[in-house]
């Protein structure tokens, strides 16, 4: 009698450290963002949680030995199976928090080992894409506004100027003060090519 290896393949048992490296798997992209991607020889604490309301808050759990080293723990919330709960499959992040043990509630004593989670509020996670997300359109704004800066003021180009009611009160207090203190890198330039004869005899002066 031949033995079908398709059917055992199919009715193979599969493992719940299995589980967690598929789900991991889906994250990768972030981890390779957060710079905690394992090809680097860094590989990121994950531990999927399923997410429970005890005592009126959402929370997750981790017990202590999971809680060591001073690493920041990644989740996604999962079923007790370890079958995905979000059907956006959101990856969060724990910072470590070295008052862990006493700033934290704990969970109910396991039935079997007696051992008791450190219980996470779901508030104080960081959702990693979010966080990149909003990281990259500031670094983003950050990178325009210093070319703006960079940008000579040329007399008699048109587009140099701005109207009157876009003044900032930053660009005001620039002009009052006669200080290079605007955000707009031609208007500062324009402040000091006008005044640095007169701040330079200030300081003749007072010398």
């Amino acid at each position: 009698m031949s033995i079908n290896t398709k059917d055992l393949t199919k009715n193979k048992k599969i493992s719940s450290r299995e589980k967690k490296e598929s789900l991991k798997e889906k994250h990768q992209p972030l981890f390779h963002k957060e710079k905690m991607a394992d090809l680097c020889g860094d590989t990121p604490k994950f531990i999927p949680r399923m997410g429970y309301m005890k005592d009126g808050e959402l929370v997750i759990g981790f017990y202590q030995r999971e809680i060591y080293g001073g690493t920041d723990i990644y989740t996604e919330f999962v079923s007790r199976d370890y079958e995905p709960e979000d059907a956006e499959r959101r990856l969060y992040k724990w910072i470590y928090n070295p008052e862990y043990a006493t700033e934290y509630k704990l969970s109910d004593k396991h039935k079997a080992t007696g051992d008791r989670m450190i219980l996470i509020p779901v508030d104080e996670l960081i959702n990693v894409e979010e966080y990149h997300i909003e990281l990259e359109s500031k670094q983003k704004e950050e990178e325009a506004l210093k070319e703006e800066e960079e940008v000579p003021f040329i007399l008699g180009k048109e587009d140099a100027d701005i109207p009157y009611d876009s003044m900032t009160i930053r660009d005001y207090c620039a002009i009052k003060w006669k200080k290079p203190v605007s955000q707009r890198g031609w208007l500062n330039s324009l402040i000091t090519n006008t005044f640095k004869n007169e701040w330079d005899k200030t300081t003749y002066a007072k010398g």
